[in-house]
């Protein structure tokens, strides 16, 4: 079982060339090879929490905060992000993406630094949990109000979307079902 970014493509190859049975979770195999791949739905997802925000709290300027480069869940959540803004015919302001890096720290600054370049925003989708704690506190030393002057959003369902004040509203992601569903994968390939 590979969970994301543990192996680079060319360990993946080399095992499907020996015939090593491999299950793939939250990655696309290369291009190419038949590799069972287990992920979430994560453009649909990001899609529905983004129109919540809008339809249901009236949000207009909705901050984005990526996560690592090249990580295929960040890339698939911007999709459900930018989609959501397209079919609300919202405008796309680069200056309301910023990378969180799916880390507290690195969304904390982040979100600091779109306030001290004075970039307006009334909700942001934090692309994780960890991200949307980093988010609330910058928001809280601003002296911004979670969720009256800005809604805070994520993506996981952690234990911090409950721990936190407010609670975070946030999208479920059944990460053990995912590795059920990998390690059934992983056994038929076995057998």
């Amino acid at each position: 079982l590979v969970f994301v970014d543990a192996l680079d493509a060319a360990e993946i190859i080399r095992l499907n060339t020996i015939s090593f049975p491999v299950v793939l979770m939250h990655q696309s195999p290369p291009p190419n090879l038949d590799i069972p791949v287990v992920c979430i739905e994560n453009r649909e997802g990001t899609g529905q929490i983004v129109e919540h925000l809008i339809t249901v709290h009236n949000r207009k300027r909705i901050a984005f905060l990526r996560g690592p480069e090249n990580n295929e869940d960040s890339k698939t959540r911007e999709e459900g992000y930018l989609n959501a803004l397209k079919k609300y015919n919202l405008p796309i302001d680069p200056n309301l993406i910023s990378r969180g890096g799916f880390e507290t720290e690195s969304a904390y600054l982040a979100t600091k630094q779109m306030l001290s370049n004075g970039v307006v925003f009334d909700a942001v989708f934090s692309g994780d949990d960890d991200s949307a704690v980093g988010v609330m506190d910058a928001l809280k030393q601003a002296g911004l109000d979670v969720p009256a002057d800005v809604s805070v959003v994520g993506f996981d369902d952690s234990i911090f979307a409950r721990l936190v004040t407010p609670r975070l509203t946030t999208v479920r992601a059944p990460i053990e079902q995912v590795g059920r569903e990998a390690a059934s994968q992983l056994i038929h390939l076995i057998r």
